[in-house]
């Protein structure tokens, strides 16, 4: 890219940002960067720039490039960084247009970062923090060995995202609250059928010591009792209460953590924050061409650039088409008052179909969803059996012919389809594993139970984790769940010493 050029993208740029405000987006400072193809692959395989080490990135850092050369010349337009000011990372080789169009994407991430209320505890400065970890990590390799230092992130990579950022109370902040809760519950009086002819008096003459000698029993109960009340957070636990951890893996374990919360929104949220990426670019590049910022040419590598983002596959569910069809459906019904009792009540289709009340309040019902939603509670209230039908989500089976390989729709029902689909957001990939006690059995073993929802643990995936989450807390573990609906227990039990 030539001066001129940049001059250009720089004046163009500065219109992006208006353009989004006028839309009514509100967005934090955004930094670019244009990086060559190199740069590129790094950031992707590494997550941050300057990020500590470990085989896993490298792992992928060889996996990518080999696709690149081998398969595929396609890289990312961008990488984006929510952090404070946000980052974002352009290939060098696209074309103007494509630059346009990236920026104009970037600033709908960006909105969907500050809008949204999952990001706002997000650690704005994740770069830093992960760069200072880095040169800390490097410090323990040369004094504890590389081999320990690995097994550790290892650990700590396997149960990263047990975590929930929104759990801030403190192991003593909770203790009070359950303490408060459970007085209250304890000593509520008796409005059971004939509890007036008990003798009052008799009740209140004991009444204060009865209740001291209760709320100390309940206290003693609660001390006793670790975690005070199940957590996901897995690796928050360990850090604060496995014997076998030396300060400097405590530290490992806990950027593992920050960084695993720093992913959390975004691993929940990526069909509403790449549509409304997707949609936030048509709008604003639609402008720039109506304004004449952009050549015809232009406009053609736009169009087949856009083409390729919001492509269908049968194979798998585009997060920029269906994402960005099912925020145009909602504003869509929005401006035309195509929701409420009102109108799925009514019963006649010509009448629906025709339906627009020309309230206009599209724009507004988004803005309002960003802020509150996940992918899961977007797909619940917005994935309509028209979409599934329009989007063609259905299940595909692959049929080989003599010369071709074609995917054909099997039958399935649109409801259905659109419910197999919104339980799959259910835990983002992710199952909910609670650790209910740190003391099982009286012997420091420790007890998780995952909160079955219809889909049991991959056993493998499973076992394999148990002993990563064994060489963090040093003594046995259990994991209850279920298998064919029936409870079972998996066991790693640490070898007793002859």
């Amino acid at each position: 890219m030539n001066q001129s050029e940049m001059q250009r993208l720089i004046k163009i740029e500065d219109r992006i940002y208006q353009l989004a405000q006028e839309d009514g987006l509100d967005f934090c400072d955004i930094e670019f960067d244009i990086i060559p193809d190199q740069k590129m692959l790094e950031i992707m395989s590494y997550r941050f720039p300057g990020n500590i080490s470990n085989w896993k990135y490298g792992r992928d850092y060889e996996r990518l490039r080999t696709f690149q050369e081998k398969i595929s010349y396609n890289l990312p337009y961008e990488v984006v960084i929510n952090s404070s000011p946000s980052r974002a990372y352009l290939m060098k080789n696209n074309t103007f247009a494509i630059q346009v169009l990236t920026m104009a994407h970037v600033v709908g991430h960006v909105a969907f970062f500050t809008m949204n209320k999952h990001f706002q505890r997000t650690k704005r400065d994740i770069i830093n923090y992960m760069s200072q970890a880095s040169k800390r990590f490097n410090k323990y390799e040369r004094l504890y060995g590389i081999d320990e230092v690995e097994r550790t992130i290892d650990a700590g990579h396997a149960i990263q995202f047990h975590c929930n950022p929104f759990d801030i109370e403190t192991e003593d902040e909770k203790r009070e609250r359950i303490f408060e809760q459970m007085k209250i519950k304890k000593h509520v009086r008796s409005t059971a059928e004939f509890a007036d002819l008990t003798s009052v008096d008799d009740f209140d003459k004991n009444k204060e010591e009865d209740i001291a000698l209760q709320n100390q029993k309940i206290w003693r109960e609660l001390k006793e009792r670790t975690p005070v009340e199940p957590t996901e957070d897995l690796l928050r636990y360990i850090i604060d209460k496995s014997k076998v951890l030396d300060d400097w893996q405590k530290d490992i374990l806990e950027v593992l953590r920050q960084e695993g919360e720093y992913f959390w929104p975004q691993m929940r949220t990526p069909y509403m924050n790449e549509g409304f990426a997707t949609l936030t670019h048509e709008r604003i590049m639609k402008k720039l061409f109506d304004e004449d910022l952009l050549t015809m040419s232009e406009h053609a590598q736009y169009n087949y650039s856009n083409s390729l983002v919001k492509a269908m596959n049968p194979k798998s569910m585009n997060p920029y088409l269906v994402g960005s069809k099912i925020w145009e459906n909602v504003v869509d019904r929005w401006d035309k008052g195509r929701y409420g009792l009102e109108y799925d009540n009514c019963d006649n289709q010509k009448e629906k179909e025709e339906w627009d009340d020309k309230s206009m309040k599209g724009r507004e019902k988004m803005l309002e969803i960003i802020r509150s939603h996940t992918d899961w509670f977007f797909m619940q209230n917005f994935l309509t059996p028209e979409l599934i039908n329009d989007l063609q989500l259905y299940i595909y089976v692959k049929q080989d012919g003599l010369f071709t390989e074609d995917w054909v729709i099997t039958k399935q029902e649109s409801k259905k389809i659109a419910k197999m689909i919104i339980m799959s957001f259910a835990h983002s990939s992710i199952p909910t594993v609670e650790i209910n006690n740190g003391n099982f059995k009286d012997k420091g073993f420790l007890f998780l139970e995952h909160k079955w929802s219809g889909v049991g643990l991959e056993p493998k995936y499973c076992t394999e984790t148990m002993k990563h989450i064994f060489n963090l807390w040093g003594s046995s573990i259990f994991i209850k769940t279920k298998q064919n609906k029936k409870d079972i227990i998996y066991e790693l039990k640490k070898k007793e010493k002859k």
